[in-house]
């Protein structure tokens, strides 16, 4: 009688605190708790304003590829890219050095 009385009064109850602190300390502390979740909260939203940043940069590089497209070819976009990479100018043209440039837009 004596030990049924101690169980139910003193050795459950201990028992039970002992469960429930040690799941509310995983439950906050470990690799699958509140802290973790917050670490990987904050990293999904790093990884999503670089997946908006890199989609942004897609969209654009597809408009430039559409422009350079042989069916749609625009004359303007393929003569200002020949020059720029060839270092090609016209009869007439005004051309400004980079350090020229540099120099006028510091002043």
């Amino acid at each position: 009688m004596l030990r049924l009385r101690f169980l139910l009064d003193i050795a459950f109850p201990a028992l039970a605190m002992c469960l429930t602190g040690i799941l509310l300390y995983s439950a906050v502390v470990s690799d699958t708790g509140y802290r973790a979740l917050s670490s990987l909260k904050r990293e999904a939203a790093e990884k999503e304003a670089q997946f908006a940043e890199l989609h942004a940069r897609r969209i654009e590089l597809e408009k430039r590829a559409d422009l350079l497209n042989s069916k749609s070819l625009d004359p303007d976009l393929l003569d200002e890219r020949i020059r720029s990479v060839l270092g090609y100018s016209r009869e007439g043209d005004v051309v400004i050095s980079r350090r020229e440039l540099d120099r006028l837009l510091s002043e």
